[in-house]
C-alpha cells in the first residue's frame, strides 16, 4: 500500500461545513485562521489570495482550487484597494448555506468547505505539505477530480434532497483528488514521503514498510527493496526524506500503534508486536520518544478525551429534549 493511501483510507473528518459565497465587486474578506482544514473551489469570476506565509498575491480564476491547513490569517479581496470585512462579519449574513455580500457589481462566487480532521490522521499530512496549496484551472486535472469539481459547482447551484450530505462527501473527494494532484505536479518543492513516493526507486521501498510495518526491516533489506547498494540507498532515502529510513520505520510504526490504541483493539503488548516490536519496553522506549508519552499514559488520555465528548454529547441530547 502507498502512504497516501494509507493514510486517507484512516482519515477521520468530522465537523464539515460547506457555503456558497456571492461577493459582488467592490469586495474583501480578512481571516485570522482557524484551525480546520479549509477549501475553496472559485466557480466564476476571479480574486486575489494573500496570506501571512505567503504574502505575495496568488491570482485566483474560476475552477481555481485552494486549501490551507492550520490556523494561516488570509485575505481575499477582489482589488487591493476594495474594503476589507472580518469573516465574522460576512458570516452574520448567512441564510442557510448561502452568504451574499459586497457592493454590488460583477459578483464572484466560491464554494469554501471546512473540516476537522483528528490531530494524529492529519499529523503525516501536515508534515509534507505546504501551508497553502494552490491548484490552478489550466494546469492538467485528472477527469475524476475534474468531475468532482463539476459535481460539487453543480450540487451547490440547485441543492436537492440531502444536498448537505451530498456536498460533504464531494469535499472529502475534493480533498483526495488535490493531494493526489499536487504529489504528481512537477516542478514542486516536495518534502518527506511525498517527495519519496515519487521517486522510483524510494516508493518501493516506503510502499514495503507501509506494506508489511511488522517485518523487521534493515536497511540492507529495504535497499533490496528499491533496487539499490544500501550506501547509495541510505543517503538518498536521508536526502530527500529528510530522515534514516529507519528512523522514517519507527515514525510511522507508532502512528499505526497510536490508532491501535486510540480504537481500544486490544492490550499495549499486542499492539507491539503488531507493529513490529517484540519487546514492550523497546517499544513504549520509541512510542515516548516519537509522541512523547509511553502508550500507557497515551491510551488513558485518548479514554479521558472520549468520556469528556460523550458527556458534552448526551448534555446536548438532554437540552434538546
Amino acid at each position: 500500500m502507498d502512504p497516501l493511501s494509507d493514510i486517507f483510507s484512516s482519515l477521520r473528518i468530522r465537523k464539515a461545513k460547506f457555503t456558497t459565497l456571492d461577493a459582488t465587486a467592490p469586495w474583501g474578506v480578512v481571516s485570522n485562521g482557524d484551525p480546520s482544514i479549509k477549501f475553496v473551489l472559485v466557480v466564476r469570476g476571479s480574486g486575489v489570495l494573500t496570506t501571512r506565509g505567503n504574502p505575495e498575491p496568488v491570482a485566483l480564476r474560476a475552477g481555481d482550487v485552494f486549501i490551507m491547513f492550520g490556523d494561516e490569517p488570509y485575505r481575499v479581496y477582489d482589488h487591493e484597494r476594495s474594503r476589507i470585512e472580518d469573516c465574522l462579519d460576512v458570516e452574520a449574513l448567512r441564510e442557510g448555506n448561502r452568504i451574499q455580500f459586497g457592493g454590488g457589481g460583477t459578483t464572484t462566487t466560491f464554494i469554501s468547505g471546512f473540516f476537522e480532521i483528528e490531530r494524529l490522521d492529519v499529523r503525516p499530512l501536515l508534515n509534507v505539505l505546504p501551508k497553502l496549496l494552490h491548484l490552478r484551472s489550466e494546469q492538467n486535472r485528472s477527469r475524476a477530480f475534474q468531475a468532482v469539481l463539476e459535481l460539487l459547482a453543480a450540487e451547490a447551484d440547485s441543492p436537492g434532497l440531502g444536498s448537505d450530505a451530498v456536498v460533504r462527501r464531494l469535499f472529502e473527494l475534493l480533498f483526495v483528488h488535490a493531494i493526489r494532484a499536487y504529489s504528481q505536479q512537477w516542478g514542486t518543492a516536495k518534502t518527506g514521503w511525498l517527495a519519496a513516493v515519487a521517486d522510483k526507486n524510494l516508493a518501493l521501498a516506503i510502499e514495503a514498510m507501509h506494506a508489511d510495518p511488522q517485518t523487521p526491516w534493515t536497511v540492507d533489506r529495504l535497499a533490496q527493496e528499491a533496487g539499490m547498494s544500501r550506501s547509495a540507498f541510505a543517503a538518498r532515502f536521508k536526502d530527500v526524506v529528510g530522515q534514516a529510513p529507519l528512523a522514517y520505520l519507527t515514525e510511522w510504526r507508532i502512528y499505526q500503534a497510536a490508532r491501535l490504541i486510540e480504537a481500544n483493539a486490544s492490550r499495549i503488548s499486542v499492539i507491539a508486536r503488531r507493529v513490529g516490536y517484540q519487546s514492550e519496553a523497546a517499544f513504549t522506549k520509541a512510542f515516548r520518544k516519537v509522541l512523547g508519552h509511553a502508550p500507557s499514559e497515551y491510551r488513558k488520555s485518548v479514554m479521558s478525551t472520549a468520556a469528556s465528548k460523550t458527556s458534552v454529547f448526551n448534555e446536548e441530547m438532554q437540552e434538546a429534549a
